[in-house]
């Protein structure tokens, strides 16, 4: 069985059920119920609602978790290991994955001080600190901290959230966050902390993904962008924008699609439709399968990935081009000018 289930659904022609839930953005009081979802294994195992508030439509989960609760969700198997049959390989894609955020980032600064928040395994900082940036990571979660200070990493890492560090104002030139605001529970105040460290003109990258994206709608509960209950809030462009724009920010560019995320991610989510569990092709790429998945299940886990790979492999990429096309791609960048 998956370890996330949907018990609830907003009913599309019914009047929304209206939520007594306090907006992490707006702060808005009210809210309708957009999903609910159960997480069935694992510490964080309950029932959480996707709750669309009515004010500014952003998506935030409830409840939310405690930090050390959070914390026990991104141990060094949350990152990505190299330490499986295709390891060259997989050196190879993880360097050009940083080749191309470099060049994304020197659209718009050539060099100077970067922060990395959510730096995970230290391998963006690293990367940029060799090609003559001051590059700083910050990852809340310890694990990620010691994975990329044991491989001797260039840059400095820190550990905990923004709050945590007495930052320099204005003293920073680009901060990135890869696929990492959505794991952030307060952003109204992260964005202005972020805000009041950089300097004016500085620049502003992320990537997060697009619950209103067509890959959420065909994907449903099974969408790797939700993520529950570590994603603590879902954008679309609109509510990415806004909150960015609350902050200070100005947008100057929304790209629509990642070849990094959106098509592997849509083929991820509908394999879990037929897979025995939830992330099984992520686990097995990873050789992170829970040893309590039997031969049998394992096979025919494996029996379904041979059989409908090939096919939905192409299916999700044309699908994720024609949806970036009309601007509803699954996973989306924004770049930002501080103001």
């Amino acid at each position: 069985m998956s370890a996330t289930r949907v018990l609830e659904s907003a009913p599309v022609h019914a009047a929304p059920r209206v939520l007594a839930s306090t907006c992490p953005l707006c702060s808005g009081g009210q809210s309708e119920l957009h999903q609910r979802i159960e997480v069935t294994r694992g510490p964080a195992a309950g029932v959480y609602e996707l709750c669309r508030c009515l004010a500014c439509d952003l998506i935030h989960v409830q409840p939310r978790l405690s930090d050390s609760l959070l914390a026990q969700l991104y141990d060094e198997d949350f990152y990505f290991s190299t330490g499986w049959a295709l390891e060259h390989a997989s050196r190879m894609v993880l360097h050009q994955i940083q080749c191309t955020r470099q060049r994304r980032v020197e659209r718009y600064v050539r060099t100077g001080a970067l922060l990395d928040v959510g730096s995970g395994d230290g391998r963006f900082v690293a990367h940029m600190a060799g090609r003559g940036w001051q590059a700083t990571g910050i990852d809340f979660s310890p694990a990620a901290q010691a994975l990329a200070e044991s491989r001797g990493s260039a840059g400095r890492f820190l550990c905990g959230s923004l709050f945590d560090h007495d930052l320099e104002r204005e003293s920073i030139d680009v901060v990135t966050m890869w696929q990492v605001l959505e794991h952030i529970g307060e952003p109204r105040e992260f964005l202005e902390r972020t805000h009041s460290i950089m300097r004016r003109g500085g620049v502003f990258i992320a990537a997060v993904p697009n619950i209103d994206s067509v890959s959420a709608r065909l994907a449903g509960e099974r969408w790797w962008g939700l993520d529950v209950p570590r994603h603590l809030v879902h954008y679309s462009p609109a509510t990415l924008r806004l909150a960015l724009e609350r902050a200070g920010f100005t947008v100057e560019h929304v790209n629509h699609m990642s070849l990094q995320y959106d098509p592997y991610g849509l083929m991820h989510s509908t394999l879990d439709w037929a897979f025995t569990r939830r992330h099984f092709l992520s686990d097995f790429a990873k050789q992170q399968v829970a040893s309590e998945v039997g031969p049998a299940e394992y096979a025919y886990n494996l029996a379904v990935l041979a059989l409908l790979g090939p096919l939905l492999a192409p299916a999700s990429l044309l699908t994720c081009v024609g949806a970036a096309c009309a601007g509803q791609g699954g996973f989306i960048e924004v770049f930002a000018r501080r103001r």
